[in-house]
């Protein structure tokens, strides 16, 4: 019974996220957690860095070398220096392009590390994370800030910074030998700067802006390409492919035009710079060429100062462009630092080894994060150490919600549970988990084998023998060494290689392994026939005899045994006792009795 979700993408800006979105804080601060990005990567940065200048001083001497050429060998009409320039000029050029490939291979690995190492930490942190928090996104949402945003973030290194790094020593190294030439000249192509930076920062801001909601649309696709794979079956028996389809179709256009308008931002930055260079160049041309004209100046000072000129704004609409992808990034920075600043379970507390005397909730309530709506009201339940606790009612009563509050996935809204007499939000969250197993209706497998889906029960000192024996007890041993590869069979995703019964019994066989104080049935047996339920059963009466037990049934032979039954509808509980107490007093277990043996003689009929 847990609140819907009509969005697939969740806001970014609710009340219940304790998060500090980068958008609210100052520059310094948004450059302050770029240089923690980076930090780790500073070695090759810095050798970069030098790889870099070298080739901004070999750029700069490119262009100082114009003058002396023009001068001495066409003004001077010195041709013999014309059959060394080429050889010169090919040095040059093998040594600028060996130190540019350095500096590009050095950067780019630095972003792949970065990638790699904020996915390492986006995975850690997301396993860590409260159950109450992640159910709030949906899987296509966080698969998206993982692999797409996180990815995005490589630029930061292999494009922008790189950028930076190369390009800025370049225009600071060109422009200082136009100043030298004829520093009027150089000043007149200044003018136009601020009117670059200024539409520049305009442009890259509207695009960080467009980049953070292409992103959100990305994850949007995401969720619905997993979302259909997870119910393909269901999508293609009730003929929903058209359907489906079109909903795919319409979301990827819009997600087309939001990057169309990133693109058009993106090429607007290169089109400002590139039609206020040309006024800068024609400017020089007429200025220049006057000057060269009146003798003022000699050619090959004009040419020097020419393309010094022209090779600067070469880097500097790169710059622009590395400015405006930084802004872009930093859309994406922003989900990225949304979500690993989602606060991680807090696992300290109180060591816990057992349940001696008795798990009790007192005046436990609850609802569901963002919600009003209370699931649980008032439960007051004592389950005493070694006894079994069924609990029924209809569907959406609250009955799993009841039991997700003792492995802490949520915590109470008010009331308290108490493991022997201490509060759960006291104890070890570890130790707490460990001293419980839990099997549910929908079996959660993972693409491994069934012997470390198994073994997966129990942490440290697991044999082959001890994998086998719960298999034995969970009845699934047999069919599992008729598989050709038998405890070494790889599991497709979910376990879908294999039938319901047969992945409910490996999860059995999980649970039993760990051999916990607490052992939860949540609907286990659902999934099986009467014949296969009748043997499981059998293992399960010795598996929870001396153990504290909670079941949430709808099958009979898994409420009749129990030592005590509640009645939970609408969040309360409304009868408790035995089965056969029950039976006497309350009308709606009667009702639910009657559905259930109807249910069972169909099942033993077929």
């Amino acid at each position: 019974m847990k609140p819907s979700n009509n969005s697939p993408i969740p806001s970014e800006s609710g009340s219940n996220y304790k998060h500090k979105p980068v958008s609210n804080l100052v520059y310094s601060t948004i450059w302050q957690r770029l240089v923690g990005l980076v930090r780790p990567y500073v070695p090759r940065v810095i050798l970069a860095t030098l790889f870099s200048l070298i080739v901004s001083g070999i750029n700069g001497a490119i262009a100082w070398l114009v003058k002396p050429a023009m001068d001495k060998i066409f003004v001077e009409g010195n041709y013999k220096y014309i059959y060394l320039l080429p050889f010169g000029i090919i040095i040059l050029y093998i040594f600028r392009g060996a130190c540019n490939f350095l500096q590009s291979y050095l950067m780019q690995t630095a972003g792949m590390k970065l990638v790699r190492d904020l996915r390492n930490r986006f995975f850690s942190h997301l396993i860590h994370l409260p159950v109450s928090i992640i159910s709030r996104s949906t899987s296509g949402d966080i698969l998206s800030r993982l692999m797409n945003d996180v990815g995005a973030l490589s630029n930061i290194l292999s494009q922008s910074l790189r950028t930076f790094l190369l390009q800025v020593p370049t225009v600071i190294v060109l422009m200082g030998v136009a100043l030298y030439r004829r520093w009027d000249l150089a000043l007149l192509s200044f003018i136009l700067l601020p009117f670059i930076a200024l539409g520049t920062r305009f442009l890259s801001r509207l695009v960080r802006i467009r980049r953070k909601r292409v992103q959100r649309y990305l994850a949007i696709l995401t969720h619905r390409v997993s979302e259909v794979l997870q119910g393909l079956r269901i999508v293609k028996i009730f003929g929903m492919e058209k359907v489906k389809d079109g909903q795919f179709v319409k979301e990827n256009q819009t997600t087309y035009r939001q990057m169309a308008k990133v693109v058009r931002l993106k090429e607007g930055t290169k089109f400002l710079i590139e039609v206020l260079s040309g006024f800068a160049v024609a400017a020089i041309l007429g200025y220049g060429g006057s000057l060269v004209a009146s003798g003022e100046i000699t050619p090959g000072d004009f040419f020097s100062v020419l393309a010094a000129i022209v090779m600067a704004f070469t880097p500097l609409k790169k710059l622009g462009g590395a400015y405006t992808q930084l802004q872009e990034t930093l859309g994406v920075l922003e989900r990225v630092d949304h979500f690993l600043g989602q606060e991680r379970e807090e696992s300290q507390g109180q060591a816990l080894d057992g349940l001696r005397r008795d798990l009790r909730y007192e005046k436990v309530s609850f609802s569901y994060p963002g919600t009003d709506a209370q699931v649980l009201q008032e439960i007051d339940i004592t389950i005493p150490a070694g006894k079994i606790l069924a609990i029924v009612g209809p569907s959406g009563a609250g009955k799993s919600t009841l039991v997700d509050l003792i492995p802490r996935f949520y915590n109470p809204t008010s009331g308290t549970i108490l493991w022997d007499r201490t509060d759960l939000r006291k104890i070890s969250l570890t130790d707490l988990r460990h001293q419980m197993a839990i099997v549910t209706q929908d079996v959660v497998l993972f693409s491994d084998t069934i012997y470390e889906n198994i073994a997966v029960g129990r942490h440290g000192g697991v044999t082959g023998e001890d994998v086998e024996k719960a298999a034995k007890v969970a009845q699934a041993h047999d069919f599992i060494v008729a598989l050709p590869q038998g405890y070494n069979t790889v599991l497709d995703e979910r376990g879908l290689n294999l039938s319901g019964g047969q992945r409910q019994r490996i999860a059995l066989a999980r649970a039993v392994l760990r051999n916990p104080p607490l052992l939860i049935l949540d609907e286990a047996t659902s999934a099986l026939d009467s014949v296969s339920e009748k043997t499981i059963q059998k293992a399960l009466d010795e598996v929870m005899k001396g153990r504290t037990t909670i079941v949430i049934a709808h099958r009979l032979s898994t409420i009749i045994h129990a030592d005590q039954v509640i009645v939970i509808d609408q969040g309360r509980i409304v009868d408790s006792g035995t089965h056969e107490e029950l039976m006497e007093s309350s009308a709606l277990y009667q009702e639910l009795y009657q559905t259930w043996s109807s249910n069972n003689e169909k099942n033993v009929s077929q």
